[in-house]
């Protein structure tokens, strides 16, 4: 049902836009376009390498990407927040990463082995040193993943200074100056936190040019900036391997009549090999066996090449 707004309301929020088109017409800027995809880049870095420390599935995406005054962009930070101060080593000024307290504590939680579940409670506003320690390694792993987006157009050099908790104490440019925020939302165990990436407009003076257009990268003496993006992308990815120990066709009618208890016989001896299959496709032999802590582990003899997939397929009996 749409909502009936009275006279006044509609004429606020006209006072608002023209206060709002005055305000941004005093900065003299130009949209970086190639700052979108950069953002869009990062928003898909930090889902693949945050289930690397929490060992959860992760989502997130690039909510907004503003131009504003950096005390806007501060009064607009979730707080309380973990505020990482970025130092850019190619770039004219710092970088603010600001992780909302749902994320880097429901982050936190899932690296200790938590689970994380339901809603967040929490009574106290101030972050302990611990919970400062863990915002440090995560604001690093961010900013790490922001110089890996940036690369497409230019080195760049980042490293996290350090964590504060307060805005005073976090900002990266003189209030009034303009600065570029990328609004990222994290979805992680059930809970929507978010990060901020607030970026000092002159900071960018650098590499302008080069985000004034769009481009994916270009050829340079270090290599193809695709192929080393690709190559770290697949490094850190993870797949399912399956030890399949024999198969063995049996009549359905012997199936249907098994019950608890009953032995199967699969026709091997201690010294079979186990076929380790990925994706459906053999890789491996290997043979079974177990550690000194007692768990069963297997120890690969041979790689499965395709012609002998092909000619020989899975062991049956």
């Amino acid at each position: 049902m749409s909502q009936v707004m009275s006279q006044e309301e509609i004429d606020a929020q006209s006072g608002n836009l023209v206060d709002e088109i005055i305000r941004m017409s005093d900065f003299s800027f130009e949209r970086l376009p190639m700052l979108d995809i950069i953002g869009e880049r990062l928003a898909d870095a930090i889902s693949v390498v945050l289930p690397e420390l929490t060992g959860v599935l992760c989502e997130a995406s690039l909510k907004q990407l503003d131009y504003l005054p950096m005390a806007q962009a501060a009064d607009g930070l979730n707080m309380p927040s973990m505020l990482g101060i970025v130092v850019a080593q190619n770039l004219d000024g710092e970088i603010l990463v600001a992780m909302d307290a749902t994320f880097a504590l429901t982050a936190m939680e899932l690296m200790l082995g938590g689970d994380a579940k339901g809603d967040m409670e929490r009574q106290s506003e101030e972050f302990t040193g611990i919970e400062k320690g863990f915002g440090h390694r995560l604001g690093a792993v961010i900013a790490t993943e922001l110089q890996r987006s940036l690369m497409m157009v230019g080195d760049i050099d980042l490293e996290l200074d350090r964590v504060e908790t307060d805005t005073d104490s976090a900002n990266v440019t003189q209030p009034a100056n303009l600065c570029v925020r990328m609004r990222i939302a994290v979805a992680l165990a059930g809970r929507t936190g978010g990060v901020d990436v607030v970026i000092p407009y002159d900071a960018l003076e650098p590499i302008r040019p080069k985000l004034g257009k769009i481009h994916f990268g270009e050829p340079s003496e270090d290599g193809n900036p695709w192929k080393d993006q690709l190559t770290g992308q697949i490094e850190r990815s993870t797949v399912e391997l399956e030890a399949v120990l024999t198969e063995t066709a049996l009549p359905i009618q012997t199936v249907l009549n098994w019950k608890p208890g009953d032995t199967i016989n699969l026709w091997i001896d201690d010294e079979h090999e186990a076929t380790v299959v990925c994706a459906e496709t053999e890789m491996f032999r290997a043979l079974m066996g177990k550690r000194n802590n007692g768990n069963t582990a297997i120890r690969i003899t041979n790689q499965i090449d395709s012609e002998e997939e092909t000619e020989h397929g899975r062991d049956a009996y």
